[in-house]
């Protein structure tokens, strides 16, 4: 019998406007190390839909009081997890109250107020996809030509601004809840993990008709990439796109 597979690629690209990169990822083991470059970071591959993978976007708040610190520690924790974790049931809940507690942590040890990261989480196991996200990091299905959100934002929208309502690291007193959901994959589909700095730049529109193209998947998240940036870049701008096919 022929196995599932997810073609996978991950572009994180600091924006231009900022100057330092607060994006983060977790992808087939790969994380962005090094959080004082401003060099892009992108990795493509294979992987087995059986081998329970873990795909991971984290864009950091706090700008100049460490967002780029604590979407690494989520990154980082995430790789902590995996290299420990023998169950094949979901766990990406477990992960988030982890990475909400390792976060909580460095906050503490720098003497910080506040320090956070968004999370648009997707695991993959059999033939089931299980998805987690906090904040306004976004996760698209891309299915028979048609983009549909399945994750859920959390933003108030007041004065003109935009307020995160949900993140890792919440401090004491508030209680995280994250959006989760459970679904199905059909060879063909694909899927894409991506920070507001794509979502701000980008209509859903807009990123259904980059995305939706046989070429290589490395292709497709750099063109995305680069859409969001020849729009203005704004923001740091992160993409995971992986499509599933027959082994």
């Amino acid at each position: 019998m022929r196995k599932n597979k997810i073609e996978y690629a991950v572009v994180c690209a600091v924006g231009k406007v900022r100057r330092n990169n607060e994006d983060n990822f977790c992808c087939c083991g790969h994380i962005r190390e090094d959080v004082n470059s401003v060099e892009d970071v992108a990795y493509s591959g294979t992987a087995d839909a059986d081998a329970n993978e873990l795909f991971a976007v984290f864009d950091g708040m706090g700008g100049e009081a460490c967002g780029e610190v604590a979407s690494y520690v989520a990154a980082n924790q995430s790789l902590v997890f995996l290299r420990s974790k023998d169950a094949y049931q979901e766990y990406l809940y477990e992960l988030t109250m982890q990475i909400n507690a390792k976060i909580l942590q460095a906050t503490e040890a720098r003497s910080l107020v506040l320090m956070g990261t968004t999370a648009a989480m997707l695991q993959v196991c059999s033939e089931d996809v299980y998805i987690l996200n906090s904040g306004d990091s976004r996760i698209y299905k891309l299915s028979d030509h048609e983009l549909r959100q399945i994750s859920q934002d959390h933003i108030s929208v007041a004065y003109g601004g935009k307020a995160i309502t949900q993140f890792l690291g919440m401090p004491e007193g508030y209680e995280p809840a994250p959006y989760a959901a459970k679904g199905k994959f059909r060879p063909g589909d694909m899927f894409l993990l991506c920070s507001d700095g794509v979502t701000d730049m980008l209509t859903d529109e807009e990123i259904c008709r980059i995305i939706d193209d046989k070429m290589d998947v490395d292709i497709l998240a750099r063109a995305l990439v680069d859409a969001a940036l020849d729009k203005g870049g704004v923001d740091n701008t992160t993409a995971i796109l992986l499509r599933f096919s027959k082994g």
